[in-house]
């Protein structure tokens, strides 16, 4: 996990505040930026957790948190927040540990290595694709089908109805195959994952100054090549 400190910016803070507000902890605006409030808040939590109070977001810190990120506060996937690719893997690794029925793999890296996970659910002959986020600025697709899984694991282990269907019914007859983020790059350029004075911002930066009339980050739907990923659509539904 990314240490985080005063001064800090970007969606891990979002994160980060996000648990610390639900804990009663944070009552700021939950912006992404590393403040006195959010420092404070991460002191009292220290304190009352027995670590070194240095207002430092380390490995103890993350780790005395664990518990909160994996769901004890109840569903694990934010939706309230800049959903990056970081965020994204944490979910999915605290919905596998939850729910050891889930089957994931891999459709392979982006341009930045990045792991780009599928998700596999149910043993039925009927198949099923969901993709999200071939387009940066549309990440919040990503949120919808996280959600989506969240809720379907939910349902199922506890015998529930899903949209008034029966979860188990849907595993037994139909296998989901889902791929959150296709785009994991991008997104974390739109989501300012990448810092400001970053060589990887910079890089696009130049990509889009070809493109004025397109606002930077906010208007960004390619990779970080600068490639509008739509056009591979149909080789991942092949997948």
């Amino acid at each position: 996990m990314k240490t985080l400190k005063i001064g800090y910016t970007g969606p891990m803070v979002e994160f980060l505040q996000n648990i610390l507000s639900k804990l009663g902890l944070f009552n700021g605006k939950i912006d992404g930026i590393f403040g006195k409030n959010t420092y404070n808040a991460v002191l009292y939590f220290q304190r009352n957790f027995g670590l070194t109070a240095d207002g430092i977001v380390g490995n103890n810190t993350w780790n005395a948190l664990s518990p909160y990120i994996n769901g004890a506060l109840g569903f694990i996937v934010p939706t309230n927040i800049s959903y990056s690719s970081s965020i994204f893997e944490i979910n999915l690794n605290s919905l596998k540990r939850l729910y050891p029925f889930i089957e994931i793999g891999s459709i392979g890296k982006s341009v930045l290595g990045k792991n780009i996970p599928y998700i596999k659910l149910g043993r039925g002959e009927k198949e099923v694709f969901y993709s999200a986020s071939y387009h940066a600025n549309e990440w919040i697709t990503s949120v919808v089908l996280m959600k989506f899984l969240e809720d379907y694991c939910y349902t199922y282990r506890n015998n529930l109805t899903i949209f008034n269907y029966q979860a188990r019914q849907i595993f037994e007859t139909t296998t989901v195959y889902i791929v959150p983020m296709v785009n994991p790059d991008g997104v974390d350029l739109v989501t300012g994952d990448f810092t400001k004075n970053s060589d990887i911002y910079n890089y696009a930066k130049q990509i889009s100054n070809y493109y004025p009339q397109i606002p930077f980050t906010s208007g960004w739907k390619a990779n970080i090549r600068g490639v509008d990923l739509k056009i591979y659509q149909p080789i991942c539904k092949a997948l």
